[in-house]
């Protein structure tokens, strides 16, 4: 008995001990609720009022702690749930200075972040408890609060409000054997695809009319989208109407959502390249509008990178894939391929240039290094030009003549500045060469006499050379596309005109002395 007692005292004495420190410890070094405030934005931290989320979403919460003490104090986090299909991300620990702190850090802001799982159905009743460990850094007091988080689920995969229903709303109430899912999912299919299509011989008529299709291809072909467009679109209510798994439920719809966007972006495309044509057409027949068919290249670029990069990313986005690594990646391969063919691309922007810009247009006549070319098509990575006698075509890149000093010379009239040069010889009257030329162009049929418009013919001196004098006639003819032949016509004539005044044409002469050999010999 003596013993027991003995024992008893004992394990008293080491209780009182190991309390002691707690109970002498002084009431102003411990943790309350004064030193710290926590506050979870646009929620109450005891608040049970649900947040509704979808499935495969996620819900944030900003959480804002302020340190109101003269001590450090250490922030640690852990998460509970009572659901298996809410997830949570984990916070890390923080330490927040004491109040007053000068750079700003007596106040930080962490961001708690559920998940709801992607296939589950909807669910109500989810709580997820983030548990805050509060720890003095200087004195060691510690304390701790939780906070609640409700989430209710709203499912895109409920199957509950269409199983073994018409349509998905109409209750099936044939007896048995009918009473079976398949029987209102094949009715609901066979109505959804006669809807389609007489939706669609309805819309034919007025969207082949735009098309101009005479052999009625187009309306086949979008007889045939129409009735899978349809049945994409049938294939996730169709399977609610099965009562299928979630999971079949997700593939199957993440599959046919990407046949879809194929599909649209044809059908966007074809669209698209037909509206874009109509209206440069329609434009390019205002004389007063500076747009045609040759910026079509542009938009048809232009529209096809957008549906592409759209296409492309709605793709992955329906498959879930982080676009943030495929961009990065995307970026760097750019690079790459920018670097390597900065000519390639230099092509291609000067021709966007071009177009845009319309320094000429098809049938312009150019110079452009001191050849004369005819603009026959400005393509996005090159020109193509037809030779001045019409019989070649000439490709340029379009960085070449982008660069290049271009003068056009007929983009606003198609009179043409001639210079004729011929020579005189000395000791001919200038004034007589002036007259009779001069006189000869009034009467030419081909040079403008519309001289309020253009610039009268005359005659310069331009030269004075070893076998005459070098002079040009300078005349305004009606069409430089026949210039040349224009040039040859006036050059036969100026010719006749001289000679018909007496005024000779200079030319090289050599003179030959021949030496008598016999004569040297006996002068000799």
């Amino acid at each position: 008995m003596r013993k027991g007692m003995m024992a008893l005292a004992f394990v008293l004495l080491m209780l009182v001990g190991s309390i002691a420190p707690v109970l002498c410890l002084d009431e102003n070094d411990a943790l309350d609720q004064d030193d710290y405030k926590i506050v979870v934005a646009n929620h109450h931290k005891d608040s049970l009022i649900p947040n509704i989320v979808e499935n495969g979403k996620s819900a944030s919460y900003s959480i804002y702690i302020t340190n109101f003490s003269d001590h450090p104090l250490d922030f640690s986090f852990t998460g509970q749930r009572n659901v298996t299909y809410l997830s949570y991300d984990d916070l890390e620990s923080v330490t927040v200075m004491p109040t007053g702190d000068e750079q700003g850090r007596d106040f930080v802001k962490v961001v708690f972040t559920i998940h709801v799982e992607e296939i589950t159905s909807s669910h109500k009743g989810g709580i997820v408890w983030l548990i805050v460990h509060v720890a003095d850094v200087i004195d060691e007091s510690i304390a701790m609060e939780s906070i609640s988080f409700a989430i209710d689920v709203k499912s895109s995969f409920d199957t509950s409000y269409s199983f073994n229903k018409f349509f998905g709303f109409i209750d099936n109430t044939l007896p048995a054997p009918f009473d079976s899912p398949y029987v209102p999912f094949f009715v609901t299919l066979i109505f959804v695809i006669l809807g389609a299509y007489v939706a669609i011989r309805l819309l034919i008529p007025t969207v082949t009319k735009h098309i101009h299709d005479k052999n009625g291809r187009s309306g086949k072909i979008l007889t045939m989208l129409a009735l899978i467009f349809a049945i994409i679109l049938f294939i996730d209510p169709g399977l609610r109407i099965l009562g299928a798994d979630l999971s079949i439920i997700l593939q199957v719809r993440k599959f046919s959502l990407s046949v879809l966007v194929i599909a649209l972006a044809v059908v966007i495309w074809k669209l698209y390249i037909i509206a874009v044509d109509r209206i440069l057409k329609k434009m390019g027949q205002d004389k007063k509008s500076s747009v045609d068919e040759t910026y079509f290249p542009i938009f048809s670029m232009l529209g096809k990178a957008v549906l592409w990069a759209t296409g492309i990313g709605t793709i992955l986005n329906i498959y879930g894939l982080d676009l943030t690594g495929i961009l990065i990646s995307a970026g760097i391969v750019t690079l790459g391929i920018t670097l390597g063919a900065q000519s390639v691309l230099s092509q291609m922007f000067n021709g966007v240039s071009l177009l845009l810009t319309r320094p000429f247009s098809e049938g312009d006549y150019l110079q452009i290094g001191g050849e004369v070319y005819i603009v026959k098509h400005v393509k996005l990575m090159y020109t193509e030009f037809l030779s001045e006698e019409k019989d070649r075509i000439i490709t340029i890149p379009n960085n070449t003549v982008a660069s290049a000093t271009v003068t056009n010379i007929s983009k606003y009239d198609k009179a043409f500045r001639l210079f004729i040069y011929f020579q005189i010889p000395y000791g001919q009257e200038v004034e007589k060469v002036e007259e009779v030329l001069l006189q000869m162009a009034e009467e030419n049929k081909y040079v403008m006499h519309n001289y309020n418009k253009y610039k009268k013919p005359i005659l310069k001196l331009i030269e004075f050379q070893d076998s005459g004098i070098l002079m040009r006639l300078d005349v305004t003819v009606v069409d430089i596309a026949k210039w040349r032949v224009i040039e040859s016509d006036m050059k036969k004539e100026l010719y006749v005109k001289l000679s018909e005044a007496g005024i000779e044409m200079p030319f090289n002469r050599l003179e030959v002395t021949i030496m008598n050999s016999e004569v040297e010999k006996s002068t000799a």
